[in-house]
């Protein structure tokens, strides 16, 4: 952000003043009705779900999902797909594995730790904490994410899919 110009004392004063006015403002509001943010439309979720989204081929209403509604409030839902990551997870989120070659074809795998383009770490199922140097691609190292789709999906969902997405998943009692 640029620098401001020299302000005078009273400009100085005039946005201190709206800062906290604004400020006042919101710690007055009430808080917002998590069900509001459901305005998209549920059949059309539902289509998106079984179809463009492919969330059918990893996830299924009556299965993972069976009473997903009920376990997640609207704003978690809506969270969740754009941070699968994230704040909302009633269970900590599957880990990053790692998956090393070494030129010998010795394999190491485990949970990913850190990855650079200097070096990967790793812990292997001993727990041992374990790490390479890399050299552009030697070793061969493959990162496996159990929800790559998820992330892979930000840059595809439109606000209509992810409203009535939200609106579709709330659904699901």
């Amino acid at each position: 952000m640029p620098a401001f110009p020299m302000l005078m004392p009273d400009d100085a004063r005039d946005i201190s003043a709206f800062l906290h006015t604004v400020v006042d403002d919101a710690r007055r509001q009430k808080p917002m009705d998590p069900r509001a943010i459901v305005v998209g439309d549920a059949k059309a979720g539902e289509a998106y779900f079984n179809g463009a989204g492919r969330c059918n081929t990893c996830h299924s209403p009556t299965g993972d999902f069976k009473g997903l509604g009920a376990k997640y409030d609207p704003a978690t839902l809506q969270d969740r797909m754009v941070d699968p990551r994230g704040r909302g997870a009633k269970t900590p989120p599957p880990p990053i594995t790692v998956k090393v070659t070494l030129p010998n074809g010795k394999v190491a795998s485990g949970r990913l730790v850190d990855i650079s383009d200097f070096s990967v770490t790793l812990v292997d199922e001993a727990g041992a904490q374990r790490t390479f140097p890399r050299d552009n691609e030697v070793p061969k190292v493959e990162v496996i994410d159990p929800l790559q789709a998820h992330l892979d999906m930000l840059l595809k969902y439109t606000d209509a899919d992810m409203h009535n997405l939200t609106a579709y998943l709330v659904g699901l009692k």
